[in-house]
């Protein structure tokens, strides 16, 4: 048995989470199917964060502080990326508060570290 391409599965589903929010963005509000793909990827990432939890249920503490570092990394990135590229709006009256968040981060990073 030949081992689970995880790789070509994540880029699958991005791939089509990116071709649904294109749709959306040129005007395309009715998406059949939509809630059903949503059903689904709540299910596998349970299941997922079940299979890690299984694989990792040694060192809980530690594999759930990686899991929240890194998820929190990619947000980062992928937000600053859009506003960059202008995918996110600049004016977004939320943005401060995320800026305001991220600065709270960084900073409680350094004063951890020394």
């Amino acid at each position: 048995m030949s081992r689970f391409a995880w790789s070509d599965q994540v880029t699958t589903i991005n791939t089509t989470l990116r071709s649904l929010e294109q749709q959306v963005a040129d005007g395309e509000r009715n998406a059949p199917g939509l809630e059903d793909l949503k059903s689904a990827l709540d299910d596998l990432r349970l299941r997922a964060w079940g299979l890690l939890m299984a694989t990792n249920e040694t060192d809980y503490y530690n594999f759930q502080e990686r899991f929240r570092i890194r998820r929190t990394k990619e947000m980062c990135t992928a937000m600053s990326s859009d506003i960059r590229s202008g995918k996110m709006h600049a004016d977004n009256p939320e943005l401060p508060e995320v800026a305001q968040a991220a600065r709270e981060v960084a900073q409680a990073v350094e004063e951890a570290r020394g």
